[in-house]
C-alpha cells in the first residue's frame, strides 16, 4: 500500500468543498436580497392582530365545532430560523 490520500479520501474531501461553495454561494445570494422595509413588517403584524381577533370571535361564537390542537411542535405556528 502506498502511503498517502486514498481515492475515498479524495472523494470525500471534493464532496465537502462543493458544499462549501454552495453554502457560501447561499450566503452571499442571502446578503445581497434587499431588506424588507419596516413598514411592511408592521402592515403584516397588523394583518395576524386582525386575522387573530376574528378567528377568536369565531371560536367562541361557535363552541359545538371541535377545533384542532397542535401536537407537533415543529408544526406549530411561529418564527422561523433560518440558518
Amino acid at each position: 500500500m502506498v502511503p498517502g490520500i486514498t481515492d475515498t479520501e479524495c472523494r470525500i474531501a471534493e464532496f465537502r468543498y462543493r458544499e462549501l461553495q454552495a453554502e457560501a454561494d447561499r450566503q452571499r445570494r442571502a446578503a445581497s436580497a434587499a431588506p424588507i422595509p419596516v413598514s411592511r413588517v408592521r402592515v403584516m403584524e397588523t394583518i395576524g392582530c386582525r386575522i387573530g381577533a376574528v378567528m377568536a370571535q369565531v371560536r367562541h361564537r361557535l363552541p359545538g365545532v371541535p377545533t384542532q390542537g397542535v401536537t407537533d411542535p415543529v408544526a406549530a405556528p411561529g418564527p422561523l430560523a433560518v440558518n
